[in-house]
């Protein structure tokens, strides 16, 4: 009898004491976790219900959305930081939510007719913004062999596939 007893309250001790230490402890997955359990979000994809439900707030979920319907959709996670308002830190909370996203093109636009704000998400840099607008104040891009001429040859490249005159 003695054996039981001392069985039961050394088990009553295991339990009470690993939920005491359970509770001192909070669980924190890392990116890799929720990525192997398809918990990450697409960016390309998911509603704005279902970002809201992963605590991303409304006014970035309105810019992400916006920068979807603009360009087609997000070609790596880090175009985020092309979006006004979202800066380093702001990235740095949003990456996680999200997978980095696949086989994605981008929508055409019209080098002669388009914004700064829509120059930015194409990736183009505050100088070439500057050299693009100076060229269109006396001309337009006719073709290709113009803007060549105000950009460089890399970004070309990247974006030629996705540029109408």
């Amino acid at each position: 009898m003695k054996k039981w007893m001392i069985l039961i309250l050394t088990l009553f001790l295991n339990i009470v004491s690993y939920s005491i230490i359970e509770s001192e402890f909070k669980v924190i997955e890392s990116k890799n976790t929720l990525s192997a359990q398809n918990l990450l979000l697409d960016i390309n994809e998911a509603s704005k219900a279902e970002m809201l439900k992963n605590s991303i707030s409304k006014s970035y979920v309105d810019k992400i959305v916006e920068y979807r319907e603009i360009t087609g959709g997000f070609q790596e996670i880090s175009n985020m930081k092309r979006i006004s308002g979202i800066g380093a830190k702001t990235y740095e909370k949003l990456k996680i939510k999200f997978k980095e996203p696949k086989n994605v093109k981008l929508k055409k636009f019209k080098i002669n007719e388009v914004d700064d704000k829509i120059l930015i998400y194409y990736g183009f840099g505050k100088k070439e913004i500057v050299v693009i607008k100076k060229y269109r104040e006396t001309s337009i891009f006719r073709n290709n062999l113009d803007l060549k001429k105000v950009i460089s040859s890399k970004k070309y490249e990247e974006l030629k596939n996705y540029i109408e005159y």
